[in-house]
């Protein structure tokens, strides 16, 4: 039994090789990392679609006032959204740099 049990005094216990060390390797960082850019790429393309969506109906407006409006309203806010979401992507960068030292959250560093 001797053999079977552990024993820690502020040492780091080294493992044999092969011995899994729990799932893929991901850790909390890793998982967060690949989410925040998940989510930032999902956003970003949503925006394209909006900007697309947006001026398609403003071409198809046919000097209509009120889809002319709405279809302006679409591409405005897509474009706003765009921004933020930049904002979020280099405020998120800014402060990974001044916690985390040199490594980025959206880089997976």
């Amino acid at each position: 039994m001797r053999y079977l049990s552990l024993s820690v005094s502020g040492q780091q216990i080294i493992l044999p090789a092969g011995v899994p060390t729990g799932g893929a390797g991901l850790t909390l960082n890793k998982i967060l990392s690949i989410s925040i850019t998940l989510l930032i790429i999902a956003a970003i393309v949503l925006c394209i679609i909006f900007i697309i969506w947006g001026g398609i109906n403003w071409i198809m407006s046919e000097g209509d006032k009120q889809k002319l409006s709405q279809a302006h309203r679409k591409v405005t806010f897509a474009i706003i959204g765009l921004i933020v979401v930049f904002l979020a992507f280099f405020i998120i960068n800014t402060f990974s740099y001044f916690f985390l030292g040199n490594s980025s959250v959206i880089r997976g560093g």
